[in-house]
């Protein structure tokens, strides 16, 4: 299986193809973050809704998926996202889940209400009271309450010896020791005593669709929790009576129809090959043996309302955070939309894969580095397939290392694939502590390319820039990367990114004068590349050097309409998604280093700052290029190119500010990042190809200056 599997991935994966920041931002940290980036990385994440039914705490459960914790007098416990695919079966399974970054789990859903996720179990929480129990089911989807159903078992001796071990309600597994039943539709639950099959009580389920929820009370005359139990929990589609489970269309006479299994441990599940860590379920309900997935309640700890903290486990896990966008229920699974680069998981609780180093500590801000995921891929691309480069990434270079899902496996990190980016940026700032200043940029194939675009998008916000199999060629905003040192590097017989495209971007920073690192190995095609988990020379390329603050001179070019302009009309079409979903997240444009608030006077031509501050002189650079043959640094021999800088003497800095301009409609400078000071005498020389606005805080000035060349002194 494993090496079918492969196979299967070497075909797939080859994927290719408004506002500022707060002004209290202006100094650069805020809790980890850097300043100058779109507000969607400061937003607060929104709050889910509180479940209705539910007495204890809507807001304990763990962000780690196959992890729980006590608090509050109940047991909280997450589930991962998107892992609900049953066993294998002669099914081909969901397009979406199945192109590159494979679940092991085949079943698929009937077309309609399950909108391809009905059966996906996010959280689950037991909540002890005076007078009752709570059992509490929340759903990754819940269009239609009618489709899920699930079933709580209890061995409430925690004795495998005693009980029964076939599930009621057609369940399909079995695990030793039950002895009672909780069966729970939005039709109602029922209490049932598993070894006599004597329904004990008949519930009524609080079902709450904003909440996404199903909580049922059980009064403690009914079921009377004491001592120590083992609980497990599983779902399914729910028949038409709700009380028991609906076989699936894929299922065999003899499989079982559990679509999902919680109470899975992190560490059940393999971190190789397992993109929606499915694997261990699947082989595990492939003979309806679910005995393993399971946890224990001790009614005392929660009686005397013990509280643990979450686990954030070192290594790689996946965790969860709230988007403020919800595009709709479910995943979109027609085989169109694997490259339509529109958004393919579409609800508001979205995932993300993050490698936590051995040596983090808490309050001790750790670099962040970031690996993009490629075409067809998802969160656990790296997890899954590239052990080597992560130890070398993210455990050697002390680093938290982020992959995030991006609403998809082609959202090419525009439009929600951005927003994604920057709104689990934020969530990882939350959890950890994070260095601003060591931020790195990397990525494969469509990650390299969404590198390239985020980083000369937002120059001032990233040490490095490391593409993998994914250059962009000689594009005019590879201006931008003046202080970011890039590093390029794919094979000669790449059939996606053909090696003229890397070549045209390293021959566009050589003659820039930029520093980059281009290698190449000639008998390296796409998919080998990554493969061969050989990627020790980017991770030593990344290193832990600091993004540059505010330097003296730099240029900036963009291209209006891959801003915030075009982010509100990219989906106004198709995929049932509408542009009035869009809040003003300022996703695009924002600035660089000294400048804000950019904007052009034609959204349909490129724009361009030259910008200069005699305040903030450079040293002068001498360039020097050298090639050489690498012969352990990749999948092979191969040939190293690449551009380094010497500094020399640095001019007397002057109090000068210079500005060239092409199709700049309006921009704000930042005196004191630019390094005046206040009160003194400031020369701006201003060139500008039409009318410009320039807004100068500091000095309490705004300048409107028509086309053609302009002198403006003021104090700042």
């Amino acid at each position: 299986m494993d090496s079918v599997r492969t196979r299967f991935l070497a075909v797939v994966t080859a994927g290719f193809v408004l506002a500022n920041a707060p002004a209290a931002l202006a100094a650069g940290h805020n809790g980890g973050l850097p300043a100058d980036a779109p507000r969607a990385l400061y937003a607060a994440e929104p709050r889910l809704p509180a479940a209705a039914g539910w007495p204890g705490s809507n807001t304990a459960f763990p962000r780690t998926s196959g992890t729980g914790r006590l608090a509050d007098g109940g047991l909280y416990w997450t589930d991962w996202l998107y892992d609900d695919h049953g066993t294998t079966t002669a099914s081909t399974g969901d397009i979406s889940v199945t192109a590159g970054s494979p679940s092991f789990g085949t079943y698929t859903y009937p077309p309609g209400a399950a909108h391809g996720n009905g059966a996906d179990i996010f959280r689950a929480a037991a909540l002890s009271r005076p007078h009752a129990t709570y059992w509490r089911v929340d759903w990754n989807t819940l269009a239609n309450p009618a489709v899920p159903i699930a079933e709580w078992t209890f061995d409430r001796d925690a004795s495998a010896t005693t009980g029964e071990s076939n599930w009621p309600g057609g369940a399909g597994v079995h695990s030793p020791g039950i002895d009672t039943a909780l069966i729970v539709s939005s039709q109602g639950a029922q209490l049932v005593n598993v070894v006599t099959g004597e329904i004990l009580a008949r519930l009524h389920t609080v079902v709450d669709r904003a909440a996404q929820s199903f909580v049922v009370r059980v009064p403690t005359n009914v079921l009377h929790p004491r001592g120590t139990w083992r609980i497990r929990l599983a779902a399914g589609l729910a028949d038409t009576a709700g009380t028991g489970f609906a076989r699936p269309a894929d299922a065999l006479p003899t499989q079982t129809a559990v679509y999902n299994v919680t109470f899975r441990h992190r560490s059940q599940e393999p971190i190789s090959d397992d993109f929606w860590d499915d694997a261990t379920q699947t082989a595990d309900l492939a003979t309806g043996n679910v005995a393993p997935f399971s946890t224990l309640i001790d009614w005392r700890q929660l009686a005397r309302r013990i509280r643990t903290p979450q686990l954030r486990p070192r290594g790689w896990s996946d965790r969860w955070y709230v988007s403020d966008v919800n595009l709709g229920p479910g995943i979109v699974t027609t085989p169109a939309t694997i490259a339509d680069g529109k958004p393919n998981y579409l609800g508001r609780i979205q995932p993300y894969a993050v490698y936590v180093p051995t040596s983090y500590r808490p309050g001790h801000p750790a670099p962040l580095t970031f690996l993009l995921h490629s075409l067809t891929q998802n969160q656990n691309q790296y997890a899954a397939t590239t052990p080597h480069f992560s130890k070398l990434a993210c455990e050697d270079r002390h680093s938290i290392c982020v992959t995030t899902l991006g609403r998809g496996p082609d959202g090419n990190y525009f439009d929600y694939a951005e927003l994604d980016f920057w709104q689990v940026w934020h969530q990882v700032a939350q959890a950890y502590s994070l260095d601003p200043n060591r931020t790195v940029l990397s990525g494969y194939s469509m990650g390299g390319l969404g590198t390239n675009q985020l980083a000369m998008e937002h120059p001032d916000l990233f040490a490095k820039a490391v593409t993998l199999a994914g250059a962009v060629g000689d594009v005019a905003a590879l201006a931008n990367l003046r202080w970011v040192p890039v590093y390029l590097a794919g094979g000669a017989a790449d059939e996606l990114v053909p090696v003229t495209i890397e070549k045209a971007e390293a021959d566009a920073l050589a003659a820039l004068g930029d520093r980059y690192r281009w290698l190449l190995w000639p008998a390296v095609d796409h998919v080998a590349f990554e493969l061969a988990d050989s990627f020790a020379d980017a991770a030593k390329f990344m290193g832990r050097d600091k993004r540059v603050h505010n330097p003296g001179q730099f240029q900036f070019v963009w291209t209006p309409s891959n801003s915030q302009d075009a982010f509100s009309t990219r989906f106004a079409t198709g995929g049932g998604i509408s542009v009035t979903q869009l809040p003003a997240y300022g996703v695009g444009t924002t600035g660089d280093y000294w400048l804000r608030d950019v904007k052009a006077r034609i959204k349909t031509r490129l724009a361009r700052i030259s910008a200069l501050s005699g305040e903030r002189p450079e040293r002068g650079i001498k360039t020097h290029t050298s090639r050489q043959v690498a012969l352990s640094s990749g999948p092979g021999p191969g040939v190293a190119t690449q551009l380094t800088w010497t500094r020399t003497s640095r001019p007397a800095p002057r109090p000068v500010i210079r500005l060239r301009l092409t199709n700049v409609r309006r921009l704000t400078v930042l005196l004191r990042a630019a390094g005046l000071r206040a009160g003194e005498q400031v020369t701006l020389r201003i060139v500008t190809d039409g009318t410009t606005t320039v807004v100068l805080p500091a000095a309490n000035r705004v300048v409107h200056v028509p086309q053609g060349r302009h002198v403006v002194r003021f104090v700042a």
